[in-house]
């Protein structure tokens, strides 16, 4: 004779019960997730290719994250090389005007005031806390503001330039007799020496040369950033400073027509150097667009090949999750009743 215990059978009802929730939870965590719950034990071997796959996207997010941090970047600059580029030919205008009438007005003067001051703006100009034009010195502001008090030291370097160059201020009565000779060896010479790589550096600029760089795509790196030490930079700051300083009307026609005439010389050259500076960054813009293009392709495809491998049938997946559901509900009406079962019952 075989005696079956009541208790026995109770238990394997509950192991089965405990192994249908576990297989129910499993599912509808793959109905949530979408990918198997246990992708190794799917794969197998496969599983380094899986992995392969997930450090390819993963990596791929990661540039694209950059590249948008970049994109601003490029578009900040180019939007505020475009606002240096309108004043510096709206200056130009004015010099060329200035120069036709015969001489310096209070107006020509305060209009080199305020270029000088939009210019630094311009290059102190900053995103996400750092500053753009600051090549790779970001957290640094680039560009000394000249009109402040006490005197900046750029503005010092050219009061003492000037006064050592003629024994008095460039606000003395005596800057009418500055001939026009005397003028232009000035500002070819000291003055122009403080706006020259070095001389720029040690008054103006806490830039560095070298500009910020990202690589947008794997083995693909390019400048995302201008440096406030570039040349049409230090020659706007030179042409505004030269009229700002010298453009007073206590100077004469000599005096006056060398400075219009170098400041027209410094402005050209300036615009010309912008416009090729605008085309470096658009480049610059259109090979992150690129990158990301051709990123974002591929991670749909990698993400194609990460589904078939990892991810679950859902029209699969329901109709198991209906057929453990039933499975479930019959198991705890059997469990239900062998917990009925007993010798009393059985006896009565």
């Amino acid at each position: 004779m075989v005696y079956v215990s009541s208790s026995s059978i109770t238990m394997a009802s509950r192991q089965g019960v405990m192994q249908i929730q576990n297989q129910l939870s499993d599912a509808q965590t793959e109905l949530s997730s979408g990918v198997h719950a246990d992708v190794g034990l799917k794969l197998g071997s496969l599983s380094s290719q899986l992995v392969s796959l997930q450090q390819q996207q993963a990596n791929l997010t990661t540039y694209q994250t950059n590249n948008t941090l970049a994109a601003t970047r490029l578009s900040t600059t180019t939007t505020a090389l475009d606002s240096i580029r309108t004043n510096a030919s709206s200056f130009l205008a004015a010099l060329t005007t200035a120069s036709s009438d015969g001489g310096f007005t209070s107006t020509l003067q305060q209009n080199a005031i305020s270029s000088l001051t939009a210019l630094t703006g311009a290059l102190n100009t900053s995103v996400s806390g750092e500053y753009i034009f600051a090549g790779i010195n970001t957290a640094v502001q680039p560009v000394t503001t000249y009109v402040q008090s006490p005197a900046s030291a750029n503005k010092a370097a050219i009061d003492t330039a000037f006064s050592g160059a003629f024994g008095f201020s460039q606000t003395s009565a005596n800057a009418n007799g500055i001939s026009s000779t005397a003028m232009q060896s000035f500002l070819d010479g000291s003055f122009a020496s403080l706006f020259s790589t070095t001389g720029y550096s040690t008054s103006w600029s806490s830039a560095s040369d070298t500009p910020l760089a990202n690589e947008i795509y794997p083995n693909q790196t390019i400048a995302t950033s201008v440096s406030a030490n570039a040349a049409p930079f230090r020659q706007l700051a030179q042409a505004y400073s030269m009229i700002t300083e010298f453009g007073g009307t206590n100077f004469g026609s000599g005096a006056s027509q060398a400075a219009l005439s170098s400041a027209v010389t410094l402005v050209n050259s300036a615009l010309s150097g912008l416009t090729s500076m605008e085309a470096g960054v658009g480049i610059s813009q259109n090979a992150v667009t690129s990158a990301n293009t051709a990123m974002s392709a591929q991670s749909d495809i990698i993400t194609t090949q990460i589904d078939s491998m990892a991810g679950v049938d859902q029209n699969d997946l329901a109709t198991k999750l209906s057929q453990l559901q039933t499975q479930l509900n019959a198991s705890y009406s059997v469990t239900a009743q062998l917990q009925k079962l007993s010798l009393v019952n059985y006896l009565s």
